[in-house]
Order: structure tokens, then sequence, then C-alpha cells
């Protein structure tokens, strides 16, 4: 009976199946539903289109004056940002300097090691910690007569997403002053700092702890942006102790404008201002004035000028005098001093770029032994060629000759000096992108 039954489904199926493919109606309709199901699903897909347009218009309306890039509300289909944590960018860089001073053995003037030594080497963690806030830390070893010392140059918290197209940073941070002071030593553009820079802030940046808050300015014809900062201004330059306590802290302004010309053609130039005490009995205040301007032209990486410079003028101003005889107060004079330096860069091939650097340095409250004002200066021309293997290796040589004057010494009045550096630097890992 089973044997039956099994053999007259079985044909009843297959004469289902030839009916339908004799037929060719019903494959016609079965055509047209199929035409009429995708063109509706084709609305449905249009119509969620704009569905998801309006949203994000409404949500980028939300955010309107915010100087962040990315929306701080989460998309419905959007993984949770504070999954980046688990992306966070790491790098390390590795600066090998050699120098050699020819005028070593003799002479009382500034001298460098003649060797070759690992300036410093760094390494650093950036992340977003949240939809609001990011996260930079940044720790370096450098070597001092022999010796290797470790220390914290960057570990801060910045707030990008602020209204009114604000943002701020909070923590330990190079200050926002100049053109180098937030440059690290082995992404400058040449070898060694210049003069100005060595005398006013010292070996690298002028790093403190504190809070940097920065705007945007509505302008449409430049694009100006105001740094604002203050900090404990326990220490200046170079350190590697906390630092004094002081009775005020020490603040600091930088206002910097960038202009488009087009043509691939823009620049960038500044002007900051510092009032730090450099002792702890407030008797005396020193103010710092500077201007930083860069002009750049780019073809597709393979052709590039730069021409950089920034001038300084410190005055330190000292508390009057009080005469103990007369009890008559005398206003101390005010120690000024002032330098530039102007650099342009050539990169004429893909590879390859030319470099000079003119410094000039100056103290104007220098005196004789008479008591009249002493000429001095410093002035050096440095020529420099560099190999760039990539955006992360690049090997440098360069010569410098310097020239100081200084007419307040009863000897070594005049002295001429050459030295000469070579400078490999190698980037590991995910390098964050400079400011313009």
């Amino acid at each position: 009976m089973l044997p039956v039954f099994f053999a007259f489904f079985l044909y009843a199926d297959t004469n289902d199946w030839e009916k339908e493919l004799e037929d060719p109606e019903p494959a016609k309709q079965t055509s047209k539903e199929k035409t009429s199901g995708k063109a509706q699903e084709t609305n449905d897909w249009e119509s969620e289109l704009d569905k998801d347009l309006k949203e994000q218009e409404s949500r980028s309306k939300s955010t309107a004056g915010s100087r962040g890039v990315t929306s701080n509300v989460q998309q419905s289909n959007q993984i949770n940002r504070s999954a980046q944590n688990l992306m966070m960018d790491v790098s390390a860089a590795i600066d090998i300097v050699g120098a050699w001073d020819r005028n070593k053995p003799r002479g009382t003037g500034e001298r460098i090691d003649n060797k070759l030594d690992v300036r410093s080497a760094e390494f650093g963690f950036t992340a977003a910690v949240d939809q609001w806030m990011r996260a930079n830390f940044l720790g370096a070893a450098h070597g001092e007569n022999g010796k290797y010392y470790f220390e914290v140059h960057e570990a801060n918290v910045i707030f990008p997403f602020l209204p009114l197209n604000t943002s701020l940073k909070v923590g330990q941070m190079f200050i926002d002053i100049g053109r180098l002071n937030r440059i690290h030593l082995h992404d400058r553009p040449f070898t060694m700092n210049p003069i100005v820079h060595e005398k006013f802030i010292g070996f690298e940046s002028a790093m403190d702890t504190g809070a940097e808050f920065s705007i945007l300015l509505p302008w449409k014809w430049i694009t100006q942006e105001l740094v604002l900062g203050a900090t404990n201004g326990k220490k200046w330059g170079h350190s590697h102790s906390e630092g004094q306590q002081k009775n005020n802290p020490m603040g600091y302004v930088h206002l910097k404008h960038f202009y488009y010309f087009g043509n691939n053609w823009g620049t960038q130039f500044g002007f900051s201002g510092v009032r730090f005490e450099p002792t702890t009995d407030r008797r005396n205040q020193r103010y710092l004035y500077g201007m930083d301007a860069v002009l750049r032209w780019n073809r597709s990486n393979l052709r590039e000028l730069m021409i950089m410079s920034e001038g300084w003028y410190q005055q330190e101003i000292f508390p009057e005098q009080l005469d103990v005889s007369t009890f008559q107060r005398s206003k101390a004079p005010s120690r000024d001093q002032w330098g530039y330096y102007f650099f342009v860069d050539y990169k004429f091939h893909q590879l390859w770029s030319l470099g000079y650097r003119y410094d000039y340095f100056t103290d104007k409250s220098l005196v004789d032994k008479n008591g009249k004002h002493a000429d001095n200066a410093i002035e050096a021309h440095s020529m420099q060629i560099t190999f760039h293997s990539s955006e992360f290796g690049r090997i440098r040589g360069s010569v410098e000759r310097r020239y100081i004057q200084d007419f307040s010494k009863t000897e070594f009045q005049e002295q001429r000096e050459w030295r000469f550096y070579v400078q490999a630097v190698a980037i590991l890992g995910s390098h964050p992108a400079h400011s313009y």
C-alpha cells in the first residue's frame, strides 16, 4: 500500500510542475509581482535614507558651535565611542645626535660635547577617552652629562567639543607660545635649537601644569585662534624637579592667525606674551614677548618650501632699591634682551631638502668696567642637508659658524666657532599629526 501511495504523490507533484512549466501566465504574474516587490523595496530604501539624513541634520544642528569634528550624539547603528580606548595610538621616537666643536680645547665660550649620543627617546599614547574627552601621555628619557633622566613631558586631557568653538586642555603640557615650543626636539626642522630659544626658554620647551583655554574666533576672511593659559609657574624651561613655590601662577596668551593664499600657499603668524616670577619672594618679574611666523608651499609632497622665523624680547624688572641712609627709593635697572632667527628650507626632491638658518641674540643690559653699555652679540649661520627616508625617518647633517662678541669681558671678547652635527631620527608606531 505504501509504495502505491508514494507513486501517486510523485505523479501528482510532477503534474503540477509540468503545468507550471507549460502555462506562461503564472510566470508572467510572478515576474510582475517581483518587479512590484523590487520597486517597493527601492521606495522603502529611499525613504529610510531620507529619514537618516534628516536625523543627521538634526544632530548636526544640536552640536553647532562645537570644535569637534565628530558628533557627540551616538547613532543607533554606531558602536560605542568608548571602544576607541582599545584602539589608542602608540608611538615612540628615537633622536640620535653627534656633535663636534672644532674649538673645543680652547676658549671660554659655550661648548658642546664632542660625541655621538642618544639625545632623547620618547614614547607616547593618545586616544579618545569617550565622546567628550581625549587624553595624551608622553614620556621621554634624555641624556645629560653621561646620565639619562626620565620625565613626563605631557599628561593632559582635552575637551575639544565645548560650545562656541572653544576647547580646554588640563594637565601637564608644552605651553602654547611661539612656534617651536610645542614641537618636540625630534620633530623640529633643524638639529640644534636657535640661540634665542636656548637663552629664553631652554634645552627643549617650556612645560608646566595648568589649564589652557582656546577659542576659534568667528571671522570668515581669516582663521584666528586665541589661546589663554595659566599654570603653576613653579618652573621654567627644562627642569628635573617640581620647582619652587611662587606667589602667583604664570600666565600667557597666544594669538594665532592662519591665511590660505591659494595655489598651495599658506601662512600662519602669531603674537605671544608671558608673565613669570623667577623667584619666590616676588621681588622681580619677567615678561616675554614674541612674534612667530611661517610661510609654506607644497606640491604633492614632491616639492616644498618653508620659511619660518621667531623674534623674542625679554624684560626682567627688579624691585626698587632703598637707600638706608636717606630712605630714598630708586628704580633698579631692568634687564633687556632680545633675539630672533630666520630659517628657510627647500625640499627640492621627494627625499632631499636643503636648509639655512641665521641666528642673532644680544643683551642690552651688559656694561663694561666703566659702567657704560658694552657691545655684545651672538650671530650664527647654519647650513644643513636632510635625507627624508619617509615621514617616519630622516638623516640630517649640518654645519654652524658662530661669532660671539662680548666687550663686557676683559678677555675673549671676540670668538669664532665652527660646529658640526649629524642627526638620525626614527619614529615608530602611529605618530600624531602636527599643527600647520
